[in-house]
């Protein structure tokens, strides 16, 4: 079983591989490929998902976040690793490297 990974602000992530998304009344659905499962993001979730179209730090994605929306850092950065965490865990992202 592969070691699990902690993500950091540093982290490079992107769209994994085993998974195909698209755009559905403003939200995204994901499915793994893998394992046939779906997923739906809200609509927050689907703008970190643009965002990690090409690969990006998950600090990068925060700042963007913070400039669009009116969040704290500390909240921001707290629901972004909940939420790719998740999608990590699912399969549906890739870390690309870690510093």
């Amino acid at each position: 079983m592969p070691e699990a990974t902690t993500l950091t602000p540093n982290a490079v992530i992107a769209h994994g591989e085993q998974q195909v998304s698209t755009i559905v009344d403003g939200v995204t659905v994901l499915m793994n490929v893998g394992n046939g499962k779906y997923y739906r993001l809200d609509e927050i979730g689907t703008r970190i998902w643009a965002l990690i179209e090409k690969p990006a730090t998950v600090g990068t994605v925060c700042d963007r976040l913070v400039q669009e929306y009116q969040v704290e850092r500390a909240t921001c950065e707290a629901d972004v690793m909940a939420l790719l965490d998740g999608l990590l865990d699912s399969s549906l992202i890739n870390v690309v490297s870690q510093a």
